[in-house]
């Protein structure tokens, strides 16, 4: 039983800090993530070049939650993908 509850927590524990791309109508993507303006253009960068694009233009990041302050808890940042180097 023990086990079984370890494994649980650890599932939790990795499931919340996963990262979801979702690819919006237009030229737009979201990434739900952790973290601050720094990890959210890491994420959208690589995102970027997964699809074959340079970089990632960050339009808005806003917190999940609105009730916290800002820049805590779960992101929501959308962006736009580059075939230029540069932001």
């Amino acid at each position: 039983m023990l086990r079984l509850a370890t494994l649980l927590a650890a599932c939790a524990l990795f499931t919340s800090a996963c990262t979801i791309v979702k690819i919006n109508k237009g030229d737009t993507t979201t990434i739900e993530h952790e973290g601050g303006a720094e990890v959210a253009q890491d994420l959208a960068d690589r995102a970027c070049r997964r699809g074959e694009q340079v970089s990632a233009e960050i339009v808005s990041t806003v917190n999940k939650n609105s009730e916290l302050p800002p820049a805590t808890g779960r992101q929501v940042t959308t962006f736009r993908c580059s075939s230029a180097a540069g932001r």
